[in-house]
């Protein structure tokens, strides 16, 4: 039996709490827990392996939703070189349900590296991309290092926009440089800091998707995002594996 010991050791008590809470909590503190828990309660109906919608959905968007998600996951497993994970996907098909959720203005949000919630505005595979792909990110470097913020949210949300390619932030591929705009300046690290931030600079998600997309470029393309994971699990730290991958 190893014995966690220091900070490492307590973050893992402290995570394994949180777990063990969730179930009981998440209802209250935040619904989509509850709902990737139990899909059917909260008016969820089955339609494939792990994907569920809200049953006010139409037969042609059903079909509409399995195509996006059959894309996004494709997307995400090319970067990737397959899939890890397999999350348990919530579409809602109207505001109310979104709403119920605590979606706020937000298309589609992922939870850890056990599922994601999609709303109604987001049923597309540029977003089920970008949420699989933070999903799969969280999975590959595991809760522990996702909960102590070992890789910082500039880049879990710069990675997702590169993978999924979302129009909004890159030019087309076909241009020499694909960035909207030059990622000057401090990117927000903790998921917290950058939620306040996004509300009042609509550029950030270019500026950090443009700041990974020349990182990749530089370094290898996906290569180097898997070797960063690799060594990230290995124990180091993110900056110095970002100057020098």
């Amino acid at each position: 039996m190893t014995i966690l010991r220091g900070w490492k050791g307590a973050a893992a008590i402290g995570l394994l709490a949180f777990v063990i809470a969730v179930p009981v909590g998440a209802a209250f503190v935040q619904p989509t827990l509850a709902a990737i828990a139990c899909p059917r309660c909260f008016g969820f109906a089955p339609l494939a392996d792990g994907l569920y919608a809200e049953s006010a959905m139409t037969d042609d968007d059903r079909a509409k939703l399995i195509a996006a998600r059959t894309e996004g996951e494709k997307k995400v497993a090319d970067f990737y070189g397959g899939l890890r994970t397999a999350p348990t996907m919530l579409a809602c098909a109207t505001r109310a349900c979104a709403d119920r959720l605590g979606s706020g203005n937000s298309k589609g949000a992922a939870y850890l590296s056990i599922g994601l919630r999609l709303s109604p505005d987001g049923l597309d595979p540029v977003i089920v991309a970008h949420e699989r792909a933070h999903v799969e990110l969280h999975g590959r470097i595991g809760l522990l290092n996702f909960w102590t913020g070992a890789i910082p949210t500039w880049f879990d949300e710069g990675l997702a926009v590169v993978v999924s390619d979302d129009p909004r932030y890159f030019h087309p591929a076909s241009e020499a440089d694909r960035c909207r705009t030059a990622p000057d300046g401090p990117m927000p690290e903790r998921l917290k800091e950058w939620v306040k931030a996004a509300g009042s600079d609509h550029m950030l998600y270019a500026r950090a998707a443009c700041r990974v997309l020349r990182w990749t470029q530089r370094n290898g393309g996906h290569e180097a995002v898997l070797r960063l994971i690799d060594r990230i699990n290995q124990g180091e730290a993110f900056g110095p594996v970002y100057l020098k991958p």
